[in-house]
């Protein structure tokens, strides 16, 4: 009959553990709503403007099929513009 009591023991404890587990848990997930709240606004009124960029890159599909040489141009300003970003920030980390 002594087996019993330290099984019953172990699994008090173990409950007990386990208990404080869902409380931190709980308290942790309440902690990372609040921290991500502002990315979660912002990420809904992303998603709150979709049917407005779908309908703008279309367009802009459009007119980039009646004036392919305007779009070339474009991508190599960007492309310019991000090699000079880039050479700045090498420059910049080796102070």
């Amino acid at each position: 009959m002594s087996e019993p009591k330290p099984k019953h023991a172990k699994k008090l404890l173990l409950l007990h553990q386990i208990q404080q587990q869902r409380q931190a848990l709980g308290v942790q997930s309440r902690r990372w709503q609040l921290v991500t709240a502002p990315w979660d606004r912002r990420w809904m009124r992303l998603l709150s403007f979709r049917r407005y960029l779908i309908a703008g890159t279309s367009l802009l599909a459009l007119y980039n099929v009646c004036h392919p040489s305007r779009l070339m141009r474009w991508a190599k300003r960007g492309i310019g513009i991000l090699g000079a970003v880039k050479m700045v920030r090498k420059a910049l980390e080796t102070r």
